[in-house]
């Protein structure tokens, strides 16, 4: 599923999201190829929010002192995460 992240505040793209197992697997499009940004696995997320901004919804959690937020782009991608991570 696609929708925009910020990570740390400052950098903003549009990623690809997929969880794959015990992971969540982020992936930035570039093209026809896709270039993977990192894996992070669900045991190791910390800090899981979710909140609203600007009337949508809006997914925030910590891995490793990293801060990442993710921001309603589309259908169901929050709700997808919300199944994945709420467990």
């Amino acid at each position: 599923m696609n929708t925009y992240m910020k990570k740390n505040g400052a950098e903003c793209c549009y990623v690809t999201l997929a969880f794959d197992g015990q992971q969540l697997v982020l992936t930035k499009p570039k093209g026809f190829f896709q270039e993977r940004l990192v894996e992070i696995p669900v045991d190791e997320i910390s800090h899981l929010t979710c909140d609203e901004h600007f009337g949508s919804q809006r997914i925030g959690f910590i891995h490793h002192n990293d801060y990442y937020e993710f921001y309603t782009c589309g259908l169901s991608v929050i709700d997808y995460m919300k199944e994945q991570l709420f467990v």
